[in-house]
């Protein structure tokens, strides 16, 4: 979440630099995509350094690059400065979603745990995006000092994070499965995301282009998708007993259906209640893809299982708009067909988990 906290404010930092709809997108999409390498980097550095200490790296290097273009007056120096958030992204993309199963058994505090460090990453986004969309109107560039929070969580892993986890995990005795589930998954949240970053990409210009709000408004429906996020996050261990394997196809369903209610929104409230829909669904959706990684990963290779997959996140949010935008424009101007289109892309992130669950189950 931390590269799109500054999403409220795109709106207003193209004017204030001077600069096109597509080159502000570039300092959202840019720390994902040099954050790719080090997504893999992470995978093999967590079987050899503390878990603990690469957080801590990653954080600092967050927290650094994000308050640095507070000071910095050539829109071209801040690409360069967000370029290398991406560092610090790239670390926790992968640390951060597998520190559950090294902590917790197969079962419900798995799940839990899963959950809430999905539910987490949610919280982090939703005071961001509020605070965020509120700097932004004192004057574009004091919304980079949003990044300020993460010295708190810093210190929070700092002092509660124990530096190696308390148990090994077991040995999986399933290893054929790991390089296609990884690799499966992987094109599954590269779509998924690819759909999803359209919220935080273009909703502070279709506010103003269809006259529903400003920056605010549009902090107030990041934070929206943020705090579903969050509640959803928390709820997954109940959410995954209910939905099992069709948990995926659930998060699909769901996001697809905020996107179709933002598109049709006549006001405000039917774009929170869509871009919460949006965030419900993400927050199914990437605990459910790690559970399917661990349940098919053997013990050792989880980590690098899961940075595979996080690297088709990362690619998603990084082209995102070369993906999305090329296609709705195809079709209409309005910024309102990116949301159809992710909607439709949503459908089939949908459809090809059902197909792929269906013969995972004829092989078994």
């Amino acid at each position: 979440m931390a590269a799109l906290a500054i999403s409220p404010g795109l709106h207003e930092l193209m004017a204030s630099y001077k600069v096109s709809e597509s080159t502000v997108s570039l300092s959202i999409t840019l720390p994902y995509l040099v954050s790719i390498p080090f997504t893999l980097l992470a995978g093999r550095l967590s079987a050899r350094c503390s878990k603990k200490g690469l957080s801590l790296i990653g954080l600092m290097i967050i927290c650094i690059t994000g308050l640095l273009p507070y000071v910095l007056r050539q829109f071209t120096a801040v690409l360069a400065v967000r370029a290398m958030m991406g560092i610090g992204l790239g670390l926790l993309f992968t640390i951060a979603p597998s520190l559950a199963p090294d902590y917790y058994e197969e079962g419900r505090m798995r799940n839990l745990g899963i959950g809430m460090q999905s539910a987490w990453a949610g919280s982090g986004g939703f005071v961001f995006n509020i605070l965020s969309g509120y700097l932004v109107q004192t004057q574009a560039r004091n919304i980079f000092l949003v990044y300020g929070i993460c010295a708190a969580f810093f210190l929070l892993i700092l002092f509660l994070l124990p530096y190696q986890p308390p148990r090994a995990r077991p040995a999986h005795k399933t290893r054929s499965l790991f390089g296609f589930q990884s690799l499966f998954l992987a094109l599954l949240t590269f779509l998924f995301l690819s759909a999803g970053m359209t919220l935080s990409l273009s909703i502070s210009v279709y506010l103003a282009e269809r006259g529903l709000g400003r920056s605010i408004e549009a902090g107030y429906a990041t934070s929206a998708y943020s705090a579903a996020a969050f509640l959803t996050g928390c709820l997954y261990v109940f959410v995954a007993k209910a939905l099992k394997d069709r948990s995926v196809l659930s998060a699909c369903a769901i996001s697809a259906l905020g996107m179709l209610l933002c598109v049709l929104a006549g006001r405000m409230l039917l774009i929170y209640i869509g871009a919460a829909l949006i965030g419900a669904g993400l927050s199914i959706f990437m605990p459910s893809c790690v559970n399917r990684i661990i349940q098919s990963a053997p013990a050792e290779s989880a980590s690098m299982g899961i940075a595979v997959m996080m690297v088709g996140s990362a690619v998603g949010q990084t082209f995102s708009a070369a993906l999305i935008n090329p296609i709705s424009a195809a079709f209409s101007k309005s910024t309102s067909m990116r949301f159809l289109v992710s909607a439709v892309i949503f459908v089939i992130v949908g459809l090809l988990s059902l197909y792929q669950g269906r013969n995972q189950k004829a092989i078994r």
